[in-house]
């Protein structure tokens, strides 16, 4: 069961970013093309690159007497008044973990889009987008987490669309104290190349050595599997853990790890539930001598070591209130298993997590449950 002592560190929580993030620190020459909040209809929006963009409801915590639906424009909206302010605010933030029972947080961003790609992905100009990008970083690890470095824990951003300003940008945030690194689940969808390619070596060359995980946000492709155009969306969150599998069979069958034996990557809101079928599946699949390397199309290798070798040195899934991971102890290697709260958005369990976690993990050993509640995340993160 879970230890009274035990001090939850949660893998994957985001900010709602303020509204004055990119009009207190962007320089005067970019400020008018800065992004900034507007009222669109009397619902808040972000206005960025000739874009507008609501802030989703289901993103948010509402405060009393607000809808957990928002209001329209659909799906559902939220303003900020409309909302907790722990959702934008760190010392608020730190009031509602308290109520929660959670001791730290690794945040990531929201309307920056969960690997920065709001700052690259179609934008007209770029190089206004690298001190945008940059600017988040700044908000995150000067003021956010410098609220309570004990408690808050920065997944920085990357302008992934030039390797070496990634790279650079990479070097920065470790110096200023990021403890993770946000990455597309599947660059390609972002017109990147893939991780099977050589061309993301050089970062995972910095954070090999800087010991800094990787984590692959679902939807940080800005893509989330679906069946068809017009199944609800309910089809989509049921699947949501589809999208780490493949960010998970990328890792196991390249030959990435191989190279860089000291990079740890965190699958960050794809559960943990489906880990023993993709285990057996990729373990059959890399002893099948017919599926060896095509060059002729230019595939990549799929490395030296089995998969199960490859997962349990080096990545990391996440569970929110899934009760078949803990039930597939052992499938599930207990020393690659997290937690993770997801405040404030919908799938996380505010104001209850600790609760519900305790009760989630009432038949596991205690030296387990403090693992996946607490120490495997501070040793990830190194704190």
């Amino acid at each position: 069961m879970l230890p009274d002592g035990a001090k939850l560190i949660s893998a994957d929580d985001h900010m709602i970013e303020p509204p004055h993030l990119w009009v207190d620190r962007v320089p005067a020459a970019y400020r008018d093309r800065a992004p900034r909040v507007v009222q669109i209809d009397g619902r808040d929006a972000w206005l960025y690159n000739d874009q507008i963009t609501h802030i989703p409801m289901g993103s948010c915590r509402p405060l009393p007497g607000h809808p957990e639906t928002g209001y329209p424009p659909a799906p559902g909206t939220a303003n900020f008044e409309e909302i907790r302010p722990g959702c934008h605010d760190p010392v608020h933030r730190l009031a509602d973990m308290d109520i929660d029972g959670v001791w730290g947080q690794l945040t990531f961003p929201n309307f920056a889009r969960f690997a920065g790609h709001r700052f690259f992905l179609g934008v007209d100009d770029l190089d206004a987008g690298l001190v945008f990008l940059r600017t988040y970083n700044d908000y995150l690890l000067d003021e956010w987490c410098a609220t309570d470095p004990n408690r808050l824990y920065g997944a920085a951003i990357l302008p992934l669309f030039d390797i070496d300003l990634a790279v650079a940008e990479a070097k920065r945030v470790a110096d200023k104290g990021a403890k993770a690194i946000a990455f597309s689940e599947n660059p390609t969808v972002l017109g990147l190349p893939s991780l099977h390619t050589q061309h993301w070596d050089p970062l995972w060359a910095f954070l090999n050595e800087a010991r800094l995980p990787v984590c692959q946000h679902i939807g940080s492709s800005s893509r989330l599997v679906t069946t068809s155009d017009d199944a609800p969306a309910g089809v989509l969150v049921t699947l949501n853990g589809v999208n780490s599998m493949m960010a998970a069979a990328d890792w196991l069958m390249s030959d990435v790890l191989d190279r860089f034996p000291g990079l740890r990557v965190i699958l960050s809101e794809g559960g943990a539930g489906w880990i023993p079928y993709l285990l057996e599946r990729a373990e059959k699949t890399f002893h099948d001598g017919r599926l060896g390397r095509d060059l002729t199309i230019g595939q990549a290798g799929m490395g030296s070591r089995p998969p199960r070798e490859r997962f349990a040195e080096h990545l990391f899934v996440c569970l929110v209130d899934e009760r078949f991971a803990l039930k597939s102890l052992g499938d599930v290697p207990v020393d690659n298993l997290l937690w993770e709260g997801d405040f404030p958005h919908g799938d996380g369990r505010w104001p209850n997590n600790r609760t519900e976690l305790a009760e989630a993990l009432a038949d596991v050993a205690d030296e387990d449950a403090l693992k996946i509640a607490e120490t495997n995340m501070r040793k990830l993160l190194g704190v």
